[in-house]
């Protein structure tokens, strides 16, 4: 019942959101909107004002912080490993790789965790998405330029402007600052912070659902598959046993193999095809591991 409890709303968000745009109840501009005012303002005041009141010292927090580096380290070597064994076309591996290891947080980590393990288990997800977050974008820009079909322009550059100027990692930021110098956030603010990220968990799932489109899926699927297996299915099987290691409380190693079985981020698709990548690779990775993710995510709620 916990199980589906915590689940059945995530899906059910979900399944809304992609009915609203099978019915054209609105127009596809609008999902697009939604997904922009989730990331640029409701994901940002949920995650400044959590990491701005978080436990900096908390040995639960740094622990899952370790698992999820750790994971998310072994994966890039495991990617780069079978980009050898399997020979993937050279135009491809930046997608690959990235589509192997960057999972989507924000909006599947964040109301997962919530829904299934509350407040406490938010909390903990916020302590290590901050570094988490800017793993994934300064990594996915890092090797996605190293594997471009246009080498031109400056790579430090476009760190910068595609990995470390993102509204995720600012907000993080910004709450540490605060959180470090002892600052508390004036109330007149928090409370405008907390009604508007209240927004974000919900509108997040409902901007997933409506861009889920299997109609999408084309070219060769093989790589793909692997690519959002090694995503879903090893890097949350990995992280429960990295976690035990590490000593984990049920509740952090809960919070660490649900966020290792989250998807591709959607932006990733978004980023392989600005910087010269093979973006039908990184569509299809991301459409395959949204759907094989529902499976890590009930086992990794069930089970653990």
């Amino acid at each position: 019942m916990v199980v589906l409890e915590s689940i059945v709303p995530v899906l059910l968000l979900i399944l809304f959101g992609g009915a609203l745009s099978r019915m054209r109840f609105f127009q596809e501009s609008f999902f697009k909107d939604l997904n922009r005012l989730t990331y640029y303002w409701g994901l940002p005041s949920l995650l400044l004002y959590k990491v701005a009141e978080i436990d900096l010292q908390s040995e639960a927090g740094l622990g899952l912080l370790y698992t999820m580096l750790i994971v998310i380290s072994a994966s890039i070597a495991l990617a780069y490993a079978l980009v050898f064994l399997l020979k993937v076309p050279r135009e491809s591996i930046g997608a690959f790789v990235q589509g192997s290891y960057r999972g989507n947080l924000a909006f599947v980590g964040f109301p997962v965790v919530y829904f299934a393990l509350g407040q406490e288990g938010l909390d903990l997800g916020m302590f290590t998405s901050g570094i988490c977050i800017l793993t994934y974008n300064t990594t996915s820009v890092t090797l996605l330029i190293l594997h471009s079909k246009d080498k031109s322009g400056s790579p430090w550059q476009a760190i910068w402007k595609h990995g470390l100027r993102n509204p995720l990692i600012l907000a993080c930021c910004l709450g540490f600052a605060l959180n470090l110098a002892s600052l508390e956030i004036p109330v007149m603010a928090r409370r405008s912070l907390v009604a508007v990220g209240q927004l974000a968990l919900p509108l997040a799932l409902i901007g997933l659902g409506a861009g889920l489109k299997l109609e999408e899926l084309r070219g060769k699927l093989s790589l793909s598959v692997i690519a959002s297996l090694i995503n879903v299915a090893f890097s949350p099987l990995l992280g429960y046993f990295v976690g035990r290691s590490l000593g984990l409380d049920d509740t952090s190693l809960k919070v660490a193999v649900i966020f290792l079985s989250c998807p591709t981020a959607v932006f990733s698709y978004v980023l392989a095809e600005m910087l010269g990548n093979d973006g039908i690779m990184a569509r299809n990775i991301v459409i395959l591991s949204t759907l094989l993710s529902i499976v890590s995510l009930v086992i990794a709620i069930a089970a653990i």
